[in-house]
Formats: C-alpha cells, structure tokens, sequence
C-alpha cells in the first residue's frame, strides 16, 4: 500500500495548499531560470521541501534526480558530512542542466562549523550548485549565511487551507466523517499537512468513518471538549465535579506539562475566561507550573488550582 504522504505531496506549483506569495516568488525565479540560494523558513509540513523538490523537478525535467541532493542535516550535521558528501556533490559537473540543488532540510540544526564550511563552499562552487535551507527557525542560521540567500517564509496554513486538504483526502479515499471530526483533525495536526496525511491513513485503516473521539485516541492526544468541560466546571464554582472531570483526563494518560498547555490554549484561544480575571487565571497557571518544575507534586498543585477557579464565581 502506497504512503498517502507521498500519494498526495504536491507535483506542481498549482497543487500547493496556501503559501501563495512564496509560490509565486519561486514561479518567477523558474520563468528566468534565475534561482538563487534560499532559505525557506516556517513551521512544519507547510510545503517547504515540497516546493523545493517541485522546483527542482520543473526546472530539471527528467534529469532532477541525478542533479538534486537531499539531505536531513538533522541528522548530517556534523563538519564532516558536509566536507565529504556535500562537496563532492557541490563540486562535480551537473548533468545537462546549468548547476545542481542540494536541499539542506532541517537546515537549523546544523553546528556552527557546518555553516561555516558551506558558508564558503556558497562561493567556491556558485557555478555549479545552488544551495536550498530549509528551516523552522531562521535565527539559528548564522548571518553570513543568511545575507547569501533569498529568504522565503513560509506561514501556517490557515483553518481553511486545512479543511480543504481533509476534504480532497475523504472524497479520494471514500472517508466519511463530520464538522466535529474534521475540527479535531485540524486541531491535532497544528497545521501540519505531513502529520495529517499521516493521521489520516491510520484512521482509514480502522474505518472508513472517522470521529473525532477516533481522531484524539489515535493522535495521542488529550480531549479537548473534555479539558474545556472542566474548565467550564470549575469557573461555576462545582470544585468536586471539575476534579473528577480531570480525573478522568489524567486517567487516560495525559501527563501534566501537556494538560497545563492544553488549559492554557482554551482559556486564550476560546475565551472562556472573562477578560476581567483572565489575567489572574494565567497567572495562577503559571505558578503552578513554576511549582510543578520545582519539584511540588504535581497532583495537589493541580488540585490547587481548580480550587482557586472554583472560587472566582464567589
């Protein structure tokens, strides 16, 4: 059975989901045959090594394999691999094409002395290969490296471009599944079409119809509704309730980092706080984290917690 994130990873410019603005500007660079070195700066599964390989591929036709190099500097990032593996594919001639590209994924978790290294390589081998950063955070790239290339940034998909994705998805493979399922795929995913792609096969191998109590299972995630219910428990002033409302919660595994990040999106993404003690709930928040990391226990520090929120509505 073929991996749905290749299946359905883009082959043309046209087939990017959002990133508009970086798609248009790598479209021109294509119709001049002028490409730069770029750093392609952004979240995760947004499309980055995606429209690198998909510019490759136009720009190189049938012979983009023998001219494009990918590596995972994640996991190549030491002085060496790049002096021996990316050299000699920098320097050697390209195969009926202008120059090569050498994809550098990951690219922020190279060591300094790596990028100094490619930092001069840049200049040395220009005539015959252009380089490709791909990076979730651009500040970790040293400067001289970054003043040497055309800065792409590449924004988090929006709700609809999410949406839209899910929706080619179900028809093509037959999933069927409602608005609830589909807002806690997009909610799990963060925006991230490779984990969603991902998620989603697994899902179809389960059923065919997809809930969303499937979705949060599956994704190893902590129930949202279920966090908010508690939430909702505690500001109306039933501490019992809300305890074992999270007891529940807890129950399933949810360690409590992920719980107090959870807590601390709902009360300021959905508002569930009013805005005159919203500040005074954050703050609360954060010192029981603060507590937790000291060494508190946990559990009583928690409890602690929902106690003070029980106590807001008096």
């Amino acid at each position: 059975m073929a991996l749905w994130i290749e299946k359905y990873r883009p082959k043309r410019f046209e087939d990017v989901i959002g990133q508009t603005d970086s798609v248009e500007k790598l479209k021109a660079m294509l119709k001049k045959g002028d490409i730069q070195h770029m750093i392609l700066s952004g979240p995760p599964g947004v499309g980055k090594t995606t429209c690198a390989i998909v510019l490759t591929m136009s720009l190189f036709g049938d012979k983009w394999n023998q001219n494009f190099m990918e590596l995972n500097a994640s996991d190549d990032r030491k002085l060496s691999v790049i002096q021996g593996k990316v050299k000699e594919f920098a320097r050697s001639r390209p195969i009926d094409a202008p120059f090569k590209i050498i994809l550098l994924d990951e690219a922020d978790s190279l060591t300094q002395e790596a990028q100094q290294a490619l930092r001069r390589m840049m200049e040395e081998y220009s005539g015959t290969c252009r380089f490709i950063f791909s990076v979730n955070y651009q500040s970790n790239i040293i400067e001289p490296l970054q003043s040497r290339c055309a800065i792409l940034r590449f924004q988090p998909l929006s709700k609809e471009d999410v949406f839209k994705f899910i929706n080619k998805v179900a028809e093509s493979e037959g999933l069927k599944m409602d608005e609830k399922a589909k807002e806690s795929l997009e909610y799990v995913s963060k925006g991230d079409l490779r984990a969603l792609t991902n998620l989603l096969q697994s899902l179809s191998n389960i059923s065919k119809i997809i809930t969303d109590k499937m979705v949060y299972d599956n994704a190893g995630m902590i129930d949202r509704g279920k966090i908010k219910e508690g939430i909702e428990t505690a500001l109306g002033g039933d501490y019992l309730k809300s305890r074992k409302i999270f007891e529940e919660v807890i129950g399933t595994g949810a360690n409590m980092k992920e719980l107090l990040s959870e807590i601390f999106d709902i009360i300021t993404d959905d508002k569930v706080v009013d805005k005159k003690i919203s500040s005074y709930v954050v703050e609360k928040l954060a010192e029981t984290d603060y507590r937790i990391l000291e060494g508190a226990t946990p559990y009583i520090q928690f409890q602690s917690f929902l106690a003070f929120l029980s106590t807001l509505k008096h």
